[in-house]
């Protein structure tokens, strides 16, 4: 991968150190297992929701009545 460093003298495109291209796979392995971790937070947080509905609903209360309390 290539980089671009600007200077008062000019503009000039190099090459990534190893040191950088590390990091850059690191902030990427983060990033993944971030979005993992909000993904899998999204699913539990929407099996919540339907569990309550479902448990609602088997309390005898209308689909008005659910989407009124929510």
């Amino acid at each position: 991968m290539k980089k671009l460093i600007i200077t008062p003298q000019g503009e000039q495109i190099v090459d990534l150190t190893q040191e950088e291209l590390n990091q850059m796979q690191i902030e990427n392995e983060k990033y993944i297992v971030a979005e993992q971790i909000k993904q899998e937070k999204l699913a539990q947080e929407k099996a919540r929701k339907e569990s309550a509905i479902a448990k609602l609903k088997a309390l005898g209360l209308t689909e008005e009545e659910v989407k009124s309390i929510l």
